[in-house]
């Protein structure tokens, strides 16, 4: 018998995206809509589609996310997707292929997400690559208190050939609301890193890191393959830098007193539903 496979999906005010998703995935055996309270249609779209709807409070933290939503499944492989995203026709074949195989000698897999910025692929400077999304329960454990993931997996990891296609970023003013969050869960890991800096010291950091992510992301990757896009989003890549090191430098060099905390902060996820 194959094992099967439950695709985790985190949802806020998803509905729109949720739809195509839910059509795209019909092939798998559960899909489990993880909601953190949306305001939107996303249960009415999941009755729908008669798939699993689950809420939590799901906060910055990814590891806590995930750990909360694995333990709901009660398939044998875990897939963690987002549902601006669509698993590839290939990707899918490569999958039921996993699950059909009782002898697979891997725990997890990795595969390439391509990203799409402004309706347009990003393979060059954008933050298409390889991630860690899919494996089996009990193999993979998400540490730490970061809003970016860290899966520790029991195990060998393989990586499959296709490609999952990410739409993340449906216009510019959605892409600042969300480095604007995003930013707030990134301070203590500046704190860890660099302590309290001097004012000279700082603005020295300030100059240079988002410079050189900019280069990175431009040059080192040829993010000039892709063009206005990649030209434009390279510099939005040295924006998000700019804003996460003046926040850094607001709370731990200046000490504002006058900080959001970050149970306050508007939620961005707010204007997916418009």
């Amino acid at each position: 018998m194959p094992n099967k496979i439950c695709l985790i999906v985190g949802t806020k005010n998803e509905a729109n995206a949720l739809h195509a998703f839910l059509e795209k995935h019909v092939w798998a055996d559960e899909i489990l809509v993880t909601d953190s309270f949306s305001t939107d249609d996303t249960a009415e779209v999941c009755r729908e589609y008669n798939r699993t709807y689950f809420q939590a409070h799901l906060s910055g933290n990814a590891n806590a996310r995930h750990n909360i939503a694995i333990k709901q499944c009660i398939s044998d492989w875990v897939l963690l997707i987002d549902p601006d995203e669509l698993i590839s026709e290939e990707l899918k074949k490569e999958i039921l292929f996993v699950l059909n195989n009782q002898k697979c000698e891997f725990s997890a897999f990795e595969f390439l997400r391509v990203n799409y910025f402004m309706n347009r692929p990003l393979r060059h400077g954008g933050w298409s690559g390889y991630s860690l999304k899919m494996f089996r329960k009990g193999c993979v454990e998400f540490k730490g208190d970061s809003y970016h993931e860290n899966p520790v997996v029991n195990g060998k990891v393989g990586r499959l050939r296709g490609e999952v296609l990410h739409y993340p970023n449906p216009n510019i003013h959605w892409i600042m609301e969300k480095f604007n969050y995003i930013s707030e869960f990134d301070l203590q890991g500046y704190s860890n890193r660099y302590g309290v800096l001097s004012p000279g010291r700082f603005k020295w950091l300030l100059l240079t890191r988002p410079l050189k992510n900019f280069w990175k992301c431009y040059f080192k990757k040829k993010g000039y393959k892709d063009g206005l896009h990649g030209f434009i989003y390279a510099m939005l890549i040295w924006a998000q830098d700019v804003i996460r090191i003046c926040k850094y430098g607001e709370k731990f060099i200046i000490k504002n007193p006058n900080l959001v905390p970050q149970e306050k902060l508007p939620d961005p996820w707010e204007c997916r539903k418009k």
